[in-house]
């Protein structure tokens, strides 16, 4: 990536001029009648709407502008509502070959992929029912096409985790908390919960877009992850002769009622402890992904982030500046 300024780091009244990754582009008309380009800009850092008000400072074909495509763009930082936008000056197509190392043009999961990887195996490999090891070793090992997709894809398209990696380090997290809570309540299904965690949204790979900006696919649309995980999961245990029809049961009833609700998309409320661990687990991990995004971002001289619509809230920013977490405290 050329030398240029991250999103994140733009202030109000800075000038910007480089090469950004189009999310979205439309052709608007304002009420005055003109027509405008209204854009959604990003890098790995982050994104925000730019606007150029005066079409024919457009270079090149004005085509060429669309979404998922790499621009050239030069104008200032300005803000609105208390977010930052840019005022465009100029806007051009850019071809992939100008921009170069695409990875600067895509958030990414500070961890590496491989290392996730390893933790994954070495959760499968600690699995003792043999029913569930099986089951989860053709999806996540022997599916080759589908681990791929499992350590790329994100987990979300904007809410938490949307990353590539994200998918695989939320999914990592939940199980993190998973493995201290299936310790402090004994009477849990130890590999019910794992499986439940690996699979619970297992069908984003296939559900969500993610080779350049995020999105979802036809099938994501037309089914949703829930849906899909929900067939791979019987198609795997259909090919594991003698698979428990009962245990099949159990493991649907986990991934169907995840999202905790009926009107958040789930067919079924939890109704087993298992299902009833994963659904807060997961709904935990992603609050609070948001919220300390939210935390570490530009929170200027304010005490409070801009509306969540993934919290339903605002995030106080001003942290109390204690023992850090597992740092011991010593008192006199």
């Amino acid at each position: 990536m050329p030398d240029q300024p991250l999103i994140r780091n733009l202030k109000e009244g800075e000038a910007f001029q480089g090469f950004l990754l189009a999310q979205e582009a439309a052709y608007k008309v304002s009420a005055k009648g003109s027509e405008y380009l209204e854009l959604k800009l990003a890098d790995a850092s982050g994104d925000l709407k730019a606007f150029l008000w005066d079409i024919r400072a457009i270079e090149g074909d004005m085509d060429a502008i669309q979404a998922d495509v790499f621009l050239r763009v030069k104008g200032a930082v300005t803000t609105y509502n208390g977010r930052l936008q840019m005022k465009l000056d100029k806007v051009r197509f850019a071809a992939d070959s100008e921009v170069g190392d695409f990875s600067a043009f895509f958030p990414v999961s500070a961890r590496p992929v491989p290392e996730m990887l390893a933790e994954l195996d070495a959760v499968l490999a600690s699995v003792r029912d043999p029913w569930i090891q099986a089951l989860l070793k053709a999806l996540f090992v022997e599916d080759a096409e589908l681990r791929a997709a499992f350590a790329l894809a994100p987990a979300a398209k904007s809410m938490h985790h949307a990353f590539l990696g994200g998918l695989l380090e939320h999914t990592l997290s939940v199980l993190g908390m998973a493995e201290r809570a299936c310790t402090h309540y004994p009477g849990l299904n130890r590999d019910l919960v794992v499986a439940g965690v690996l699979l619970h949204d297992v069908g984003k790979t296939a559900e969500l877009s993610y080779q350049r900006s995020f999105g979802y696919t036809d099938a994501g649309n037309l089914l949703g992850h829930i849906a899909m995980e929900s067939e791979w999961i019987s198609r795997a245990v259909g090919k594991i002769p003698g698979f428990p029809e009962e245990l099949r049961l159990h493991i649907l009833h986990v991934v169907l009622s995840h999202h905790g609700r009926l009107e958040f998309g789930s067919p079924v409320l939890p109704k087993t402890p298992e299902a009833l661990l994963v659904h807060y687990l997961d709904d935990l991990d992603g609050k609070l992904e948001v919220m300390f995004r939210a935390l570490q971002g530009d929170a200027g001289t304010g005490a409070w982030s801009p509306y969540s619509r993934a919290l339903d809230r605002m995030v106080y920013l001003r942290r109390w500046a204690g023992v850090p977490s597992g740092e011991e405290s010593v008192r006199n």
